[in-house]
């Protein structure tokens, strides 16, 4: 019953931070700008408060992303960390490819690694919490048996 709650607040989440991650929408022209493709992963990073906070906005901005999806998994669900893993992949690889074909925009290596970690942050949270959940079940069983 709780699953399907888990599922829809993840589709909400994704598709809310994949249109604000994809403002402004008049910037699309359609062509790719691969000149503008920041290839090596924290190059360009430095200590400007504009870009620590769009990057600490990228981290940020997944951690949910992990976390939803790991409870939206059905109980036993083989390797959820690494399912996680790759839905923010995914679904951060999709945001600077659609970049790549906008003007101005700038794709960067660096947003794709920083979304990622945010999504495993997440997922990490997510079983840290049903492993505290299962040693407080234990734990009050053995009070109250």
């Amino acid at each position: 019953m709780i699953r399907p709650l888990w599922r829809t607040l993840l589709s909400l989440w994704l598709t809310s931070v994949l249109l604000v991650i994809s403002f402004p929408w008049s910037k699309f022209d359609g062509t790719p700008h691969w000149d503008n493709i920041q290839w090596i992963p924290f190059a360009h990073l430095s200590f400007h408060p504009t870009v620590l906070v769009e990057t600490g906005a990228n981290f940020l901005a997944f951690i949910p992303v992990g976390y939803l999806m790991v409870r939206s998994l059905s109980p036993g669900t083989r390797h959820p960390l690494l399912l996680a893993s790759l839905l923010g992949l995914c679904s951060s690889a999709s945001v600077e490819f659609y970049q790549l074909l906008c003007h101005g925009r700038v794709p960067a290596t660096t947003d794709l690694i920083t979304n990622v970690a945010g999504t495993v942050l997440g997922a990490r949270m997510a079983q840290g919490v049903d492993q505290l959940l299962n040693l407080c079940t234990v734990g009050l069983r053995r009070l109250f048996p």
